[in-house]
C-alpha cells in the first residue's frame, strides 16, 4: 500500500512538471510571435517617420535668398565660380543627361550619371558629401528632381537653372522658346484654400547613418518605379497633355497641387488646383490634404520647385509628377525673362 501511494505521488509530480513545461513552451511561442510582429510594425513606422521628418527638415533648410536661393544657381554664377580655382574646388558638377548628349557637349569637369540611376548605391558612392553638388540636365526639370532627392540623403545639392539650355544656346533653345510662346491655356482666380504655414527655417544637416540607409533605399525605390515613357515619362507631363486630361475623364484621377505663393495662386491658376506654398508641403496637416489614390501633378512657376517637390512626395509614397515649365508652360506667365536668358546663354562646353 505504501509503495502504491509513493508511486502515485511520483506520477502526479511528473505530470505536473510536464504540464508546466508545455505551458512555458506555449508561452514562449506567443511571446516570440508578438515580439516579431511588434518589431515589424515598429520598423515600418520608424521608416515612415524617418522620411517624413527628413522631408520637413529639407524644406525648412531651403535657402530663400542668395546665390543658391531655392536650391538653384544661375549659369552666370556657376561660370564665375568655375573660373575661380578656389571656388571650383568646392564644387562637384553632376550631369544627369544621357551619355550620348553628355559626350556631345558638357560643362568641363562634370561627372555623368543617368537620371534614372542617380540613386543607385554605386552612383551615390561617387558623390562627395563635403562639396556643393550642382546638378545639370536639359531644362532643369530632372536635375531639380535629383537635387531634392540628394538633399533628402544629406548631400548639399543645387540645380543649374534651365539646365544646359541656360548654359549654352542650341537648337533645343528654339523649341523651348516656341513652346513657351504658344502657351495659352486658361486660368481661374478662385481664392486659395487654407493650408498650414511652413515651419521656422533650420540649418541644412546630414541624416544619421541609420536614417541615411532608410532614405537611400526609399530614393532608389522611387526612381525604380518612375515611368520612363508615356504621358508621365520621367515624372513630367506637358501642359498640352494635362489640358487634354482636364477636359476628359482622366480629370477624376488627377489632383493638381500648386506650390506657388498664395498671392500668385490667387492671380490665376489651373481650375481645381489646391494651393500649398512650396516650403509648407511636408507639414503633416498639409500632407493630409493630398490623396494617395490619384496622380498628383505639381505646379510652380518654371517647373523647378515643383520638380523638387515631386521627388520628396514620391519618397513619401505619393504618385507625383511635375508640370513641365510650370505656369510658364501653361499660360506663358513669366516667360519673357526666361526666354531672354536662354537665348543669350553662351558658356563653353567640352566634348568627350
Amino acid at each position: 500500500m505504501v509503495k502504491s501511494r509513493k508511486l502515485f505521488l511520483i506520477i502526479l509530480v511528473l505530470m505536473g512538471l510536464l504540464l508546466s513545461s508545455a505551458v512555458a513552451i506555449a508561452g514562449c511561442g506567443d511571446d516570440t510571435t508578438t515580439t516579431a510582429a511588434t518589431k515589424a510594425t515598429t520598423t515600418a513606422k520608424d521608416s515612415s517617420t524617418v522620411v517624413n521628418d527628413r522631408a520637413l527638415k529639407v524644406f525648412s533648410a531651403t535657402p530663400t535668398s542668395g546665390e543658391y536661393a531655392n536650391n538653384t544657381i544661375s549659369a552666370k554664377e556657376l561660370s564665375t565660380k568655375l573660373a575661380d580655382p578656389a571656388e571650383k574646388a568646392k564644387l562637384f558638377v553632376l550631369d544627369v543627361r544621357s551619355k550620348t548628349d553628355y559626350a556631345a557637349g558638357h560643362i568641363e569637369g562634370a561627372t555623368q550619371v543617368d537620371f534614372a540611376q542617380w540613386a543607385a548605391p554605386d552612383n551615390l558612392a561617387k558623390l562627395p558629401k563635403d562639396k556643393k553638388i550642382v546638378v545639370v540636365c536639359y531644362t532643369g526639370n530632372t536635375a531639380a528632381q535629383a537635387t531634392s532627392g540628394l538633399r533628402m540623403l544629406g548631400y548639399d545639392a543645387a540645380v543649374l537653372k534651365a539646365g544646359m539650355n541656360g548654359w549654352v544656346a542650341s537648337a533645343a533653345t528654339d523649341k523651348v522658346v516656341a513652346d513657351l510662346n504658344a502657351a495659352a491655356y486658361p486660368v481661374v482666380t478662385t481664392p486659395a484654400n487654407t493650408s498650414t504655414p511652413a515651419p521656422p527655417t533650420t540649418t541644412f544637416d546630414k541624416p544619421s547613418d541609420s536614417d541615411y540607409t532608410v532614405l537611400a533605399e526609399k530614393a532608389n525605390k522611387a526612381m525604380a518605379t518612375m515611368p520612363t515613357d508615356g504621358d508621365y515619362a520621367l515624372n513630367t507631363i506637358t501642359a498640352a497633355k494635362l489640358n487634354e486630361m482636364e477636359g476628359g475623364p482622366a480629370k477624376a484621377t488627377t489632383f493638381i497641387l500648386d506650390v506657388r505663393a498664395t498671392a500668385d495662386f490667387n492671380k490665376g491658376h489651373i481650375d481645381g488646383a489646391t494651393n500649398i506654398p512650396w516650403l509648407a508641403t511636408a507639414v503633416p496637416d498639409n500632407l493630409k490634404m493630398l490623396p494617395k489614390d490619384k496622380k498628383i501633378v505639381v505646379v510652380c512657376y518654371t517647373g523647378n520647385t515643383a520638380a523638387q517637390t515631386t521627388t520628396i512626395l514620391r519618397m513619401l509614397d505619393y504618385d507625383a509628377a511635375v508640370l513641365k515649365y510650370g505656369m510658364m508652360g501653361w499660360n506663358g506667365s513669366g516667360k519673357d525673362g526666361y526666354i531672354t536668358d536662354i537665348q543669350a546663354a553662351a558658356n563653353p562646353v567640352v566634348t568627350s
